[in-house]
């Protein structure tokens, strides 16, 4: 395309003007520069070889899906550009760094005179979605050199990507080398910024610098500063005295290890060992370390000093009980508090008392860099609370304005109705939620939304309703739907709505458009569109379109798509069809085209395949986020055969594919232990998890569950062995404890009474932080809790925010005796798993404590007493202000009630609100649970167009015999999320007619060419590349340039 011996010349311009002035035209050639390094690296000299990484540079920066290798260099180049990527090293993924780590040792091989050529591994360095091939991954080199790769001049090369050698090669590296290396300027650089290290390589590195680098003269207290995140492996801080232990604590601040918390307990417990008063330079000797004292110890601590550090304190991360305690500390004896010593408190600002932010005033506060930066520390009703002093100083107007947006979904709906929001280009750029976005939509667009409104929705495009787009003009159809198909906020019942509109606006236009569709009606589709076409369409798809069906397919994001959905089982079909081959003959490019449909492929298909071909298939399914029931014992099979057992595989194999461990829970249960595997299967977990982070209903689900890699992760974090559960109880650590986290669920009753006392004061507020005990672990738990901290009755209410969800043990009597004064206690309580009775203990004896009158509570009282709102009794229920209750609705709407308090709640609703049959969108949205306290007759008056935005947690609450009073065209806008949580029990309720209804609704219906319904969700553009707009871009770059001959 161009002559590359000209492209320097057009960098030397580049780099003698400024960086401002050349910022675009450095990022158009930055990906044809990392091009010309790949083709013809062994053609520049030294200067031009590093201007061209420099251009290159801005490409390297924003982690490119694919990025390839070139395949040789000479001279100094390989120095050069290691010293680029470890420039670039916190951009590149995780599979990219692992990868330039093994590609770097191929090039030092080659050019070792005792060592031939080496073609083994690959010169594309993949994006995680495709993982490296497992085989390639641990296939040798092709020759033995006669001395280990690793000298010290490679290893200052590599500097960052000494992090991701593998054990074998860390161990490998001769003493006189690593100690020579240890010496040089670049070993600091090297361990510096390298998040995701595994542990067993950092400790490998400390134990042997420790053991054949330190002389007597160069001891660790004189290397700290050297050392980096290796300094985090240092496994004899208790050799180490006090000045030590100063010097040590800072840097362990950037500390990711398991054990780093326990470490920091050892060595502050150590400093304060004298048992005197913490003093000034106590306070500015532990600075951020203090985050692992308990608050009893932090409460121990005296206001000047306090404030003599109060920088360090207020960027430090703080628990809620350890906040509150610093925060009284600080504000001991103040009644009001200022904007700007509010501010002052960084991230202690969570243990404020929300009685006390509600007077704080707007000046000084709203509309400040402060203000935002806070934000995301406070807690849901420390916002509102903030929110109410702020509004009693400015108009709602100028209060929506000037609030930073973590603010914005606690701003109630009336306040929204006075700010004169009118036009959308004043709800351009700013994050609403989706029942703020349908209640602003409807007030300044009504049902009509033209092609130029729905360019300036931004994040209120959540509020889009299905009446909307069915109002869209004829005309404007098509690209008003492209529009909306752009962005990622769609829910699945829009999707389905645009599909609908947009293939009988199609039909309009030319009737059997779907039928006789070209090449360029098909491309104008969006792609989250086009796998909600009718399965008649699909099949009937001409021949000649294959290319473009394809290449649209292999982009299509299908978790729109119910996973038991007829057009899932067609598109598969369809495009198998268009590859026109036996399975032998399929190869990794035509798999790459499936996209997301390779999760639907059938086993036996898929082990048809070459083995090229089939060990790509394979890898791919580790991406999938569903796989069908039927298929996942079969793919095990196959995987196994390929890949041998699990217990056997290496750890890159492990990060390759160990996604596909799920497909069968006895294989994980039996991996053996291996130093790497903790790490590998703890990030694995991570990552599914936030996979499927959202609660979905079945239909939309994707792997069912982890339970069998979290019991193997418990395993691993407390080094059980078969033998030792066999022989001992295993008794619990603070460090196994801390390990654990959400794990600690896992501990037998008998293990959790085993725990010291001291175990369980340091680790209660872990402990307290699990919602899921079962009823004989809280048992326990009630007991070690009255042998460590006393009866019930003496507890404050800072170790009643430190025991957190291990209340629930306690009896109906206990808790209502319980010293709670304070919402922020009540509303951090909430996410424990209460039954109805316990609610009620825990509410009466707040309002006995603080006097609380039902009649007088404000909004912010109602959002404060969260899931205990339900204790209230029915006469006190219809004591509650109307008005109030109606800006608190949305709060009250999360509480999950017994139905008999819901329907209480619904009366107030309807004081509030009106009657049922007029509520809107967005009334209904914002109301959540109490929807499910509406009788069968206020059921059925309901508008159909608010059915979607019921809240999915709703459904399970209605009755049965309610539910089944809803009309087949309610049921049938329900949409897919909604429609697919109905119950087995709501279901046998309904009518066949229902059911039908309900089956379309989800998307489970196959539908006929006429277009009517199909079903989605989460859409969004095709992003295209950094380097696919750069292809785009530099013809006419050149062209303009005169580069192109």
């Amino acid at each position: 395309m161009c002559n590359s011996s000209n492209l320097p010349q057009m960098i030397d311009h580049m780099w003698n003007t400024t960086e401002k002035a050349n910022c675009f035209m450095r990022a158009v050639l930055a990906p044809l520069s990392w091009l010309v390094i790949i083709q013809n690296a062994t053609q520049f000299d030294t200067e031009q070889f590093q201007k061209l990484l420099w251009a290159a540079k801005p490409f390297l920066e924003m982690s490119p899906s694919s990025l390839t290798m070139p395949p040789a260099m000479q001279g100094s180049q390989l120095a050069e550009i290691m010293q680029t990527f470890n420039e670039v090293f916190v951009s590149l993924s995780e599979e990219q760094r692992n990868n330039i780590s093994r590609w770097m040792k191929e090039r030092v091989m080659e050019a070792d005179p005792s060592c031939g050529p080496n073609r083994s591994l690959s010169n594309s360095v993949s994006s995680p979605q495709m993982p490296a091939h497992p085989s390639m991954i641990n296939s040798s080199s092709g020759c033995q050199p006669k001395m280990p790769w690793l000298k010290a001049d490679v290893l200052r090369m590599m500097g960052r990507f000494i992090s991701r050698l593998p054990e074998a090669e860390v161990r490998g590296i001769p003493p006189e080398e690593l100690c020579k290396f240890f010496q040089s300027a670049e070993f600091s650089f090297s361990f510096n910024n390298i998040s995701g290290m595994q542990n067993a390589i950092a400790q490998t590195l400390m134990q042997r610098l420790k053991l054949e680098c330190f002389n007597a003269k160069q001891n660790f207290p004189n290397q700290m500063d050297r050392l980096g995140y290796l300094i985090c492996f240092y496994d004899e801080s208790q050799l180490l005295n006090a000045t030590h232990i100063k010097m040590l604590l800072p840097h362990l601040e950037g500390c990711e290890s398991s054990n780093i918390n326990e470490m920091r307990k050892q060595l502050v417990k150590k400093l304060m060992s004298d048992g005197e008063p913490p003093t000034w330079d106590m306070v500015h000797s532990l600075g951020s370390a203090m985050s692992v004292l308990s608050p009893s110890i932090l409460s121990s601590f005296n206001k000047d000093n306090l404030d003599s550090s109060i920088f360090t304190l207020s960027q430090t991360e703080w628990k809620p009980a350890q906040a509150k305690i610093l925060a009284q500390k600080l504000l001991e004896k103040v009644k009001e508090i200022s904007g700007e010593k509010l501010l002052s408190l960084g991230s202690m600002v969570r243990g404020v008392d929300s009685e006390l932010l509600k007077n704080v005033k707007a000046s000084g506060l709203l509309g400040s860099e402060g203000l935002k930066n806070i934000s995301e520390k406070l807690s849901s009703l420390q916002k509102k609370a903030l929110l109410v002093g702020m509004r009693a100083d400015v108009n709602a107007s100028y209060l929506v304005k000037e609030v930073p947006d973590a603010f914005l979904a606690s701003l109630s709906l009336s306040i929204l109705d006075k700010a004169n929001l009118n036009t959308l280009d004043q709800l351009e750029g700013r994050r609403w939620s989706r029942t703020q976005s349908v209640y602003l939509l409807k007030k300044i667009v009504g049902n009509g939304l033209k092609l130029e409104q729905i360019r300036k929705l931004g994040q209120a495009v959540q509020g889009v309703t299905c009446n909307m787009i069915d109002g869209v003009a004829q005309t404007e159809t098509l690209e008003a739907i492209q529009t909306l198909a752009k962005s990622n906020l769609l829910s699945r019942t829009q999707v389905h709505c645009m599909a609908s509109k947009l293939f009988q606006s199609l039909d309009k236009q030319r009737p059997g458009y779907l039928k006789n569709i070209s090449k360029s009606e098909l491309q104008a589709i969006p792609v989250l569109l086009l796998i909600h076409l009718p399965v008649q369409v699909i099949q009937d798809l001409s021949t000649s379109l294959c290319p473009y069906f394809l290449e649209k397919l292999s982009q299509a994001n299908l978790s729109s798509l119910p996973n038991n959905a007829p057009s899932r089982r067609e598109l598969r079909n369809k495009a198998l069809s268009c590859l026109g081959k036996n399975a032998s003959a399929v190869s990794v490019a035509d798999i790459s085209s499936l996209g997301e449909l390779v999760c639907d492929l059938h086993p036996t298909w898929i082990s048809s395949l070459k083995p090229d071909t089939l060990n790509f298939t394979v890898q791919a399914l580790a991406s999938c986020k569903y796989i069908p029931r039927p298929y996942r014992g079969p793919l095990f099979t196959l995987l196994t055969n390929l890949y041998g057992a699990p217990s056997n595989w290496t750890e890159d194999v492990m990060k390759s594919l160990g996604p596909l461990l799920l497909l069968n829970d006895a294989a994980v249960e039996e991996l053996s232990f291996k130093s790497w595997l903790k790490k590998s299967l703890s990030d694995l977990l991570q990552s599914m998890e936030a996979q499927g982070a959202a609660v979905a209903p079945e239909e939309f689900r994707a792997w069912p569950d982890f339970l069998a890699l979290q019991r193997k992760l418990f395993q691993l974090k407390t080094k059980i062995t078969q033998q030792r559960r066999k022989r001992e109880t295993l008794v619990p650590t603070l460090a196994m404890i801390e390990d654990l986290r959400e794990g600690n669920v896992l501990w037998s009753p008998a293990q959790l009474s085993s725990m010291s006392a001291q175990t369980f004061r340091d680790a209660v507020s872990l402990l307290g932080e699990i919602h899921n005990y079962s009823t004989d672990q809280l048992t326990v738990l009630r007991d070690k809790s009255v042998e460590v901290l006393g009866d019930v009755s003496m507890l404050n209410e800072s170790k009643i925010l430190e025991i957190g969800c291990i209340s629930q043990s306690f009896s109906t009597k206990q808790l209502q005796n319980l010293s709670i004064a304070s919402l922020d206690t009540l509303e951090l309580l909430s996410v424990c798993q209460w039954n109805q009775t316990q609610k009620e203990a825990v509410l009466r004896g707040f309002i006995t404590r603080t006097g609380m009158k039902p009649a007088k509570l404000s909004a912010l009282d109602m959002a404060g007493l969260g899931q205990f709102i339900c204790g209230l009794q029915p006469n006190e229920t219809e004591q509650l202000n109307s008005t109030e209750f109606k800006d608190a609705v949305g709060d009250i709407g999360n509480a999950s009630c017994p139905l008999n308090v819901l329907e209480c709640l619904k009366k107030k609703a309807v004081a509030a609100f009106g009657d049922p049959k007029g509520w809107g969108e967005a009334e209904v949205s914002a109301m959540g649970n109490i929807i499910a306290g509406l009788n069968a007759t206020e059921l059925g008056l309901l508008n159909s167009s608010v059915m979607p935005f019921i809240r999915q947690s709703v459904i399970a609450f209605i009755p049965p015999d309610r539910l089944a009073a809803m009309s087949v065209s309610q049921l049938r806008a329900l949409g897919p999320d909604n429609a697919a949580a109905i119950t087995t029990s709501q279901r046998a309720a309904l009518g066949v007619e229902q059911r039908a209804a309900v089956d379309e609704a989800v998307g489970l219906v196959a539908q006929n060419s006429e277009p009517t319904t199909t079903l989605p969700q989460k859409g969004g553009a095709v992003k295209q590349s950094m380097l696919g707009m750069a292809v785009l871009l530099q013809p006419l770059m050149l062209l303009i340039l005169g580069y192109i001959r």
